[in-house]
């Protein structure tokens, strides 16, 4: 029997053969989603990890653990700005600013004299 030497072909023997398509399936599904997302947002990116861990025992049986996880961009933290006043609370408005009063002048229509504005 020959030897197994690529990675999907290791791979391949976890649970009888399930394993590498269900991987596949998953790769293509985070794909898909980082489209959209990459779309949405400018810019995405899946990370794999894959991790397999051989064991042997005393009469050569090999033990095969494969341990995945696939991670997607997430959306950008939601943030604002917001000053403490004077009593520790937290308000919109920067207290230091001085505030500007802002008052009518009228209903902002220009009177026109010889096709000046005045």
């Amino acid at each position: 029997m020959a030897a197994l030497r690529s990675i999907d072909q290791i791979l391949g023997l976890a649970e009888d053969g399930q394993y590498l398509p269900d991987l596949l399936d998953r790769v293509e599904a985070a794909n898909v989603d980082m489209r959209q997302f990459a779309q949405d947002h400018g810019k995405a990116q899946v990370k794999i990890k894959l991790e397999l861990t051989l064991e042997i025992d005393r009469l050569g049986q090999v033990s095969l653990i494969i341990d995945d996880k696939i991670t997607t961009s997430q959306p950008p933290k939601r943030k604002t700005a917001a000053w403490l006043n004077g009593s520790g609370g937290l308000t919109a408005e920067n207290p230091a600013q001085t505030r500007m009063q802002i008052r009518d002048t009228g209903n902002g229509a220009r009177e026109w004299i010889n096709g000046i504005a005045k």
